[in-house]
């Protein structure tokens, strides 16, 4: 009879004293113990602080916490496990062909194949087919970790390529895993579900003769939202990649040997050039069109203040003479707001704004109107006036920013021929390499810390913590929208990970073992070990996107 030992089991509602038998698997404690309300498993269980996968059997008394798709790690496991089964998949299916991720994209990822593989629709159904077969069928993937001086060496394992044996020599990356399967074996940075009996909820979408992986996003971490697809969002992408080989920076590994060679330099000029040129053609483009209300919004960290700062420029520069406002100075008054469901006040609601004031406002500056704007005071919580009396003149166009901003409610009582909507956000497609994405979330998390910690005296963990609020609010206020916007515009700083590293690093470390957001720490500090940190600031546009999460710059400081 197997000896029994203790387990500390964390759950959200406590803690939780188990006895169970020396070599019990982590998956039958949790179907024992721990299957939510949807009867789905864990992604993977923290046991004594370490990592552990489902299979893993429990040898000793430990502490253990489970971690299912609400958690960003865990979902971006489930992400990772659910690329390696297709890549299982088309090896098995069509032999010698090569696939990679482009970006994500309609709630997943786009993979792109180096090579003609025929009927995509018939294909896609015999992928998604056998990847449910797979797991149908209890498959479990070994798994091996490699370390540095395996990897760097001349008899390094067939699965490493040379663009990941070079991403890790450029690097402070100390080990990567190796999972196989078969006759099938790939290379990735962060670990995988040894045993996908857990992924369930996925879709292989065909696109162009590419496909779709489409797993749960974070509003909906049990389901797939309805399929739609965002063209813009594609065409956007796909210019960039385009632009992508004009840096010769396709890959983090590319970035790391310009920061080790001095190439840097012309990379910084380069990405400042460009930006400045899609902000004068957007520029050009309002005064074509002669629409006055400019509406901008964007999730969080994207870059909104320089971004129209700049525009405000090109606008002058093309001999107009734009007004600039927010919309937070319409807030209704604090003793009209409406509690969200936890009984606080929630600024980020649409309910939050004085909508019937914005518009009689707006139109009246349309009109030529002389109007009393307000002045919202947040110590007091109601709007003052009398500060800014404001008159547009003729065609003089006032550039509005603000969450809501590309929100029709927010502007339904101002003629659409008078606006011209822009959506802006880091759309990055610089990966790892073909199989290890930069999570698009992760980039705007790592700017919002590092802006946090310079010059709003929050920590990094403080950072994390809010992190699923502000996530919330963008995926109920401004994601739905995005497809409004006449214009893209992608914030995105090749080289900005390198730059922000040094900002978060140590405050990322300051994250210890027990602490809420221990593990997230962990998972960002892992990320931004892969590049090199880029600490020499001079030569950074005082104007650039990036100064806006640095400091040092015009408009923020």
């Amino acid at each position: 009879m197997n000896k029994g030992i203790l387990v500390e089991l964390k759950t959200e509602k406590g803690i939780r004293n188990l006895s169970v038998d020396r070599g019990t698997t982590l998956r039958e404690v949790a179907k024992t113990y721990y299957i939510d309300k949807n009867e789905r498993l864990p992604i993977f269980a923290l046991v004594d602080g370490e990592i552990k996968d489902m299979t893993d059997s429990l040898r000793h008394s430990c502490k253990v916490e489970f971690f299912d798709m609400k958690s960003r790690t865990a979902r971006l496991m489930y992400q990772r496990t659910v690329l390696f089964l297709f890549q299982i998949v088309i090896s098995e299916i069509a032999p010698g062909v090569e696939c990679r991720i482009r970006y994500p994209f309609n709630d997943g990822l786009l993979v792109q194949f180096d090579r003609e593989i025929g009927n995509a629709s018939v294909l896609t159904w015999k992928v998604e087919k056998r990847m449910r077969e797979l797991i149908s069928s209890g498959c479990v993937f070994s798994q091996e970790i490699v370390s540095r001086d395996v990897i760097l060496s001349p008899d390094r394992p067939a699965a490493v390529s040379d663009r990941m044996a070079d991403l890790v020599r450029s690097s402070d990356i100390q080990d990567i895993y190796i999972y196989s399967y078969g006759n099938y074996s790939e290379a990735f940075v962060d670990p995988l579900m040894k045993s996908p009996e857990a992924v369930d909820v996925f879709e292989v979408v065909p696109y162009d003769q590419q496909m779709i992986l489409r797993v749960p996003r974070f509003a909906n971490p049990d389901d797939l939202r309805v399929y739609r697809d965002d063209r813009k969002l594609y065409q956007t992408f796909d210019t960039v990649l385009k632009w992508r080989e004009v840096t010769e920076v396709n890959y983090i590994n590319e970035l790391n040997r310009k920061i080790e060679t001095g190439e840097w330099r012309d990379l910084l000029l380069i990405t400042e050039a460009y930006h400045e040129k899609k902000i004068a053609r957007i520029a050009d483009q309002i005064k074509k069109n002669g629409r006055r209300i400019i509406l901008i919004a964007g999730p969080s960290a994207s870059g909104k203040t320089t971004f129209a700062q700049r525009l405000c420029i090109q606008l002058r520069v093309n001999g107009m003479r734009p007004l600039y406002m927010g919309t937070d100075d319409y807030f209704v008054e604090r003793s009209d707001m409406i509690p969200d469901e936890n009984g606080k006040l929630n600024f980020e609601d649409l309910t939050a704004v004085d909508l019937d004031l914005f518009n009689s406002q707006m139109n009246d500056l349309l009109d030529g109107k002389t109007v009393d704007m307000p002045v919202f005071d947040f110590i007091t919580g109601s709007k003052r006036y009398g500060t800014r009396i404001t008159r547009a003149e003729k065609d003089q166009p006032i550039v509005i920013e603000g969450i809501h901003a590309l929100n029709p409610e927010l502007t339904k009582g101002i003629a659409n021929n008078e606006k011209f909507r822009i959506y802006i956000s880091p759309l990055t497609v610089l990966n790892l390499n073909d199989h290890n994405r930069v999570p698009l979330t992760d980039i705007r998390l790592i700017r919002r810390m590092a802006r946090d910690i310079r010059s709003r005296g929050r920590s990094a963990e403080q950072t994390l913590e809010q992190w699923h609020s502000v996530r919330a609010g963008e995926e109920k206020n401004i994601f739905p929208f995005s497809s409004e916007a006449d214009v893209l515009f992608n914030s995105t700083v090749i080289y900005e990970m390198a730059v922000l590293r040094p900002f978060v690093e140590e405050g990322l470390k300051a994250v210890k073992p027990g602490d809420e957001k221990y593990l997230e720490a962990q998972r960002i500090l892992r990320l931004l070990q892969c590049v090199r940190p880029l600490e020499d600031l001079s030569n950074i546009s005082t104007n650039s996107i990036i100064r806006e999460f640095t400091g040092g710059g015009i408009w923020v400081k």
